[in-house]
């Protein structure tokens, strides 16, 4: 045997048990004889030399307890259950103490008890302060009585306060979709608006200044150059009330889908800013449910107005496409690219509006965003699961499922 390293292991275990107030005893049952360790006798408030018996043992506990403990001890040796009790204990001096006293009897072959050892601890101050700590009674007790209990009761408490910040994520993200999802209807709203109202009126306007040109050729031919004038602003007007009005909310999103809607929205942005825009999507991508095709082309929406405003790139690639249950988006520009302090932004969430709401309106599909940039250019990654339930119903087609 290595008696050091066993030695060595006693005394930790004795620093341990003196830290903790704690005290042990040992009771061989075919002897009678019951050895307490000094801090145990003094948790009974007997001197250190005191020796100690069994019966001695219950004269030191409170006289409407002993019946109770006797038959906890006798029940842990014939049942061989753990013996865990909390009694009083009357000090020499009178004052009333509170102990609690774990212990596990052990037995022979022939299943004969032999031995008793087990711990205790003074909870006189956890007893006195149990009126105005009621509500932590349990907890304490299970502190005093088994660091294994503490440990899971610390586990279950973990496990609540996880589902509570998960319950207020979950309320965060309905809110978030509900407040994105207002702003969409807003959105088309405005653009159902100006599509309809400020454009029949331009259009009017346009007839008016029409039939009025006509007379000006006839009546004074030298405000005729000023009048197509006035009527080229009026159609340049009504181009731009019908491009916002696209832009708010593209009515080929809802009537023919992505792709597209995409295509309309790439081929009047390169018309605007210059850049040379690639997109890449199936033919055969299908339809997915409308707030999901929304969402995809809002994010592909920013990442090309970030392009248009901060990469300085002349060219842009778009790709989008579906795989295994999701749909996928992939922008990549080659413009001059972030710093590594902007990027290390974004990855920690301190990033921009425009970033901000497109991880806002991922949250609510539980898609992913990842952006990656360098000296040659920002690429985008969006991953968005396809719910297995999403029933999309196709113009013209039965409903399919968007898987």
């Amino acid at each position: 045997m290595d008696i050091p390293s066993r030695n060595l292991a006693e005394e930790a275990l004795q620093l341990a048990l003196d830290s903790a107030g704690a005290g042990t005893w040992d009771w061989n049952v075919q002897s009678g004889e019951l050895v307490w360790s000094k801090q145990c006798l003094a948790m009974f408030g007997l001197p250190p030399d005191t020796e100690m018996s069994y019966e001695k043992f219950l004269q030191v506990v409170h006289p409407e307890d002993r019946e109770r403990i006797d038959r906890a001890v006798k029940a842990a040796l014939e049942e061989r259950t753990e013996y865990a009790v909390e009694m009083r204990t009357i000090w020499p001096d009178g004052s009333l103490h509170w102990v609690a006293s774990r212990g596990r009897a052990y037995f022979d072959e022939s299943g004969q008890a032999v031995r008793m050892i087990g711990a205790g601890l003074d909870i006189t101050k956890l007893k006195t302060a149990e009126g105005s700590l009621r509500a932590s009674e349990a907890r304490y007790r299970e502190l005093a009585e088994n660091l294994d209990r503490q440990v899971q009761a610390r586990t279950l408490e973990l496990q609540h306060r996880n589902e509570q910040v998960l319950r207020a994520a979950e309320d965060l993200r309905e809110l978030s979709g509900r407040v994105l999802r207002v702003q969409d209807e807003e959105r088309r709203r405005i653009a159902r608006e100006l599509h309809d109202s400020a454009g029949q009126i331009l259009t009017a306007l346009g007839l008016e200044l029409g039939g009025l040109a006509e007379d000006i050729q006839k009546l004074a031919p030298q405000l005729e150059a000023g009048m197509a004038e006035a009527q080229e602003l009026v159609q340049q007007l009504h181009r731009e009330i019908r491009t916002t009005s696209y832009l708010l909310h593209p009515p080929l999103l809802d009537e023919a889908g992505l792709s597209s809607a995409l295509s309309w929205y790439i081929e009047g942005l390169s018309q605007r800013s210059g850049i040379e825009i690639h997109l890449d999507i199936a033919e055969d991508f299908g339809r997915l449910p409308r707030d999901m095709e929304l969402v995809m082309f809002r994010l592909v929406q920013e990442s090309m107005t970030n392009i248009h405003r901060h990469s300085g790139s002349a060219t842009a690639e778009i790709r989008i496409a579906r795989e295994s249950g999701a749909a996928t988006i992939e922008v990549q520009d080659h413009g001059k690219g972030m710093s590594e302090e902007a990027l290390r932004k974004i990855r920690d969430g301190g990033s921009g509006v425009g970033i901000r709401g497109m991880r806002e309106r991922l949250r609510q599909f539980r898609g992913d965003l990842r952006i990656e940039s360098n000296g040659s250019g920002t690429q985008v990654f969006v991953r968005i699961p396809i719910p297995q339930n999403a029933l999309v119903e196709l113009e013209g087609q039965p409903l399919q499922r968007a898987v």
